[in-house]
């Protein structure tokens, strides 16, 4: 089992999965309405704000597959 710094059940706002994947929240929006993120990272819209929220292991997994590290 890898060592993530958070749980990898716990899911992140798009400004950290962001900041961890090296890309602009804009370009993680993107990646979530189109689909590119789907069967990837598992993500989900906050039912009051909006935003979506995104598993923290999966994006730990995407950002080592990208060769980003933290």
């Amino acid at each position: 089992m890898k060592d993530y710094p958070t749980h990898p059940d716990l899911y992140m706002d798009p400004v950290d999965a962001a900041e961890i994947l090296g890309v602009a929240t804009s370009t993680l929006r993107t990646w979530a309405r189109t689909g590119r993120l789907d069967g990837i990272v598992d993500w989900f819209p906050h039912p009051t704000n909006g935003w979506r929220y995104y598993r923290a292991g999966d994006v730990y997994d995407l950002a080592e597959e990208r060769g980003k590290t933290t």
